[in-house]
């Protein structure tokens, strides 16, 4: 089955398991491999590589200290990222450098890496491209940069982060207004990230995070179901509420493996439960 790499990244944010999406991308890249064709074969490996860590699972030899920070390296079975970052100095399609460090982004998000997510961000916004700016991908692109931005706000009380991340909510907000059918679900993450800054009450910020999870599982985005549970564990973490962010953390590492399969992710929040870690 053929899949382009704008293919896959739409894949990708519309919640599709990962297992099916590395296969559908393995096939084709082992055809081109076979068919000689070097050039379409490197434009898969940054994904490849990106869906091998998220898959990854523990191993009792991983060094604990610093198994998640050797992930925040795509370098493994499909690729070398020092070879990748030396041939991309070369290339002039601005498309590899966007999936590459989009590629990036997403896993040091992910791991909890806050301020190298947001460099990361910012160094694909300087390079703006048709790859987000003109697609799908902006949805996905500008949420995170939301939750990011928020998330360097509650570290460094730096409201320039917030000022960012109220930007991101705005663009948002202006393709939801647009019709765009898959606004919704990735506004109303970022509406609710901005209202758990100061709201303390259990009961409506269960009713907040409640709602958008529902609007996510409507939708089908479970990568987005996930990360939603996760936030909400996070925010109700923070204020004390612990026994109710637990359920939280539950139905996150659930969705993240089971219905995403992040198994990686999984592993990593079952890490921060023993250390009782929450963001």
């Amino acid at each position: 089955m053929a899949i382009s790499c704008f293919a896959f990244f739409v894949r990708f944010w519309t919640g599709e398991h990962l297992t099916s999406l590395q296969n559908s991308i393995h096939e084709i890249y082992e055809r081109l491999n076979e068919l000689g064709q070097k050039g379409p074969v490197k434009r898969f490996q940054p994904m490849l590589q990106l869906l091998q860590h998220l898959r990854k699972e523990g191993n009792e030899d991983d060094n604990e200290d610093n198994k998640w920070e050797e992930m925040l390296t795509l370098t493994g079975e499909y690729m070398d990222e020092t070879e990748y970052r030396n041939d991309l100095k070369d290339a002039s399609a601005p498309a590899l450098h966007m999936q590459f460090w989009f590629c990036k982004t997403i896993i040091a998000y992910t791991l909890g890496y806050n301020s190298i997510a947001d460099l990361l961000s910012r160094k694909i916004q300087q390079k703006r491209g048709m790859i987000l700016t003109k697609s799908f991908l902006i949805l996905p692109f500008t949420m995170y940069k939301a939750i990011i931005y928020f998330a360097r706000y509650r570290e460094t009380r730096n409201r320039k982060y917030l000022h960012d991340a109220r930007k991101c909510r705005k663009l948002l907000k202006r393709y939801h207004s647009a019709r765009n059918p898959n606004a919704l679900p990735h506004l109303r993450l970022v509406d609710a990230e901005e209202r758990s800054l100061k709201l303390h009450d259990p009961a409506k910020l269960q009713s907040i995070y409640d709602n958008v999870i529902e609007i996510q599982e409507q939708a089908g985005f479970t990568h987005l179901e996930a990360i939603t549970n996760e936030q909400a564990s996070n925010a109700l973490s923070r204020f004390g509420y612990h026994d109710i962010a637990e359920r939280y953390l539950d139905a996150a590492k659930h969705a993240y493996r089971e219905k995403w399969g992040a198994t990686m992710k999984y592993e990593l929040l079952l890490a921060r439960e023993d250390s009782q870690d929450f963001m």
